[in-house]
């Protein structure tokens, strides 16, 4: 529930403190006297929209707070801690703090942790829904008449399920039509991209194989040139007369006579040996090489033909021979891609379907709920629009099936009513005056006000155009309402305020050329005093406290 709401400069409110209780509270006072400045800060507080002619005039800022006790509400503490905005799960209290700059800037702080105002707006409705003069015009929306029968009914959680369908269905189809034009958009371009990895995978280039390739056609290429100068490099080492080979152990033989006499010439010997093992493994190794050079046409043939496709497909794919190979990898890494995004199509298609199902499921079985519950809805409203001075009132609810899908499922209501005998319902908008409007409303309000997740629940002046009798039925609803749920109403009728279990009066001052607005708890006697007020205006006789104290004693047995 709402504890205590602090005002500073806002309005012209200077400074207000107000402490709420469970139960039903009357806010009432003067004509301009400031009686819903409370409701407008408590809008500011659940995300509404600042503006600069908040600001009270000659000051810089405007701070509003209020604190709510969250005991009894798990929706508000389950979301408070799931954006860390509460110490720990035993903590009770929700503090909510908004300051508005001189020039319509805002902050918005909850348990002094700043916030942005999407929080402020997902938080407020498991904290205060507020009824304003304007209520009235919703209930004439379609959209709205199939929330009240679900409230109503309590098929919320049923209705929010169907809601978190479509709009997955939604989005899951959105996905796949983006997706599917976008597959179809670059089909062409994958197609010409399959042609390119055939004609690469034709040629397989892989890493260094150009070169090999280039490599090997050089060598074929002068095979001839090759054989020629290796056998004469073997004819000119190995001749027996003279080649090197010859000549080297002809020294040889000599340097061995000479270190038979000088052993220091010893290691000249050792070199000649060297040279001569040296030129024995040329000759060995020239003579193998000679042995594997192939003069091969057929294959010079086709080595040109691979260099030549080697060429002309990096000229198509502007790169150089060697990197062909990356290419290739490039486009099956890009088709690869094409192909998986076929296969999330499919995947989309079938959770498409599959959520089509199971919405259609849950639908058929809302709408079967929500016949169940209609008739009682329709009856039970009809019952409480008699007591509101409209004994002849028929109300009832037209259902229609639809042929598509909503975020409501598939079902359509139309409210209809007739305040008179002999006239056949229909659409309230073309049979109820203002009045009739405001106590349909109201009726609608009161049945399903303790439905809502809202704990706290406030009433702006929407029983505007009411009076006598049916006023008194309607203080009563809501005193009714306030034994299960706290309840707030800022009003004018005297009937609606004796039925309060607590009263505040509003009132206006100036000070030093200053207007201030104050608010103050009225105990019994301010209370009576303030109803008689209402009762009988400016004057106020006996009479007229006598008649308040009646009026108390008759809302509040």
């Amino acid at each position: 529930m709402l504890e205590t709401l602090s005002i500073e400069n806002f309005a012209v409110a200077k400074k207000l403190s107000i402490n709420f209780s469970k139960g039903l509270t009357a806010i009432t006072g003067e004509t301009g006297a400031g009686k819903s400045i409370a409701i407008d800060a408590l809008s500011l507080i659940l995300g509404g929209k600042t503006n600069a002619k908040f600001v009270r005039d000659g000051a810089k800022s405007c701070l509003i707070c209020a604190t709510f006790n969250i005991s009894d509400s798990p929706k508000a503490k389950s979301y408070l801690c799931e954006k860390e905005l509460l110490d720990n799960e035993d903590d009770n209290s929700c503090i909510i703090r908004r300051t508005i700059t001189a020039d319509g800037k805002s902050k918005a702080f909850i348990n002094d942790i700043n916030v942005n105002l999407t929080t402020l707006k997902e938080l407020s409705p498991t904290l205060l829904s507020i009824h304003g003069q304007n209520e009235s015009q919703l209930i004439l929306v379609p959209e709205n008449q199939l929330d009240y029968i679900d409230a109503y009914g309590e098929l919320t959680s049923y209705s929010d399920e169907i809601s978190q369908l479509f709009n997955l269905y939604k989005d899951k189809r959105s996905k796949l039509i983006n997706l599917s034009n976008i597959h179809k958009n670059n089909k062409a371009t994958h197609e010409l991209e399959k042609y390119h990895i055939e004609e690469l995978e034709e040629l397989s280039p892989s890493e260094g194989d150009y070169s090999n390739v280039e490599a090997e056609h050089d060598k074929l290429n002068h095979a001839k040139t090759l054989l020629e100068k290796s056998s004469f490099l073997v004819n000119l080492l190995n001749d027996d007369s003279e080649g090197l080979k010859f000549g080297i152990n002809e020294a040889i033989k000599k340097m061995s006579d000479i270190t038979r006499i000088d052993k220091e010439l010893n290691p000249l010997l050792s070199n000649l040996n060297t040279a001569l093992i040296n030129i024995e493994d040329t000759i060995s190794e020239l003579n193998s090489y000679i042995s594997n050079i192939e003069i091969n046409p057929e294959r010079i043939e086709e080595l040109s033909n691979r260099m030549s496709l080697y060429k002309d497909l990096s000229n198509k794919h502007n790169t150089n021979e060697n990197d062909l190979h990356n290419v290739l990898n490039t486009l099956k890494e890009s088709y690869a891609s094409f192909e998986d995004d076929d296969k999330e199509i499919l995947e989309l298609k079938n959770e498409v379907e599959e959520i089509k199902v199971k919405f259609n499921q849950k639908a058929e079985e809302l709408t079967q709920k929500r016949l169940e519950v209609i008739p009682a809805f329709a009856s039970k409203i009809q019952e409480m629009l008699k007591t509101l001075s409209m004994p002849d009132a028929v109300f009832t609810i037209e259902h229609k099936s639809l042929d598509h899908a909503t975020n409501q499922g598939k079902d359509e209501v139309i409210f209809k009513f007739s305040a008179n005998l002999g006239l056949a319902p229909d659409e309230i908008k073309h049979t109820a005056s203002g009045g009739e409007i405001s106590r349909i409303a109201l009726a609608i309000l009161v049945l399903t006000a303790n439905k809502i997740s809202s704990p706290s629940m406030i009433f702006d002046e929407i029983d505007t155009g009411i009076s006598g009798q049916t006023a008194a039925t309607i203080g009563k609803m809501l005193r009714l309402l306030g034994n299960t749920s706290q309840v707030i109403t800022v009003t004018h009728l005297p009937q609606v305020a004796a039925s309060s279990h607590n009263h505040f009066e509003v009132s206006k001052t100036n000070i030093e050329q200053e207007t201030i607005s104050s608010i103050t708890l009225l105990d019994d006697k301010g209370r009576e005093q303030e109803i008689a007020r209402l009762l009988a205006g400016d004057t106020i006789s006996d009479t007229a406290i006598q008649n308040a104290k009646e009026l108390i004693a008759n809302q509040t047995k």
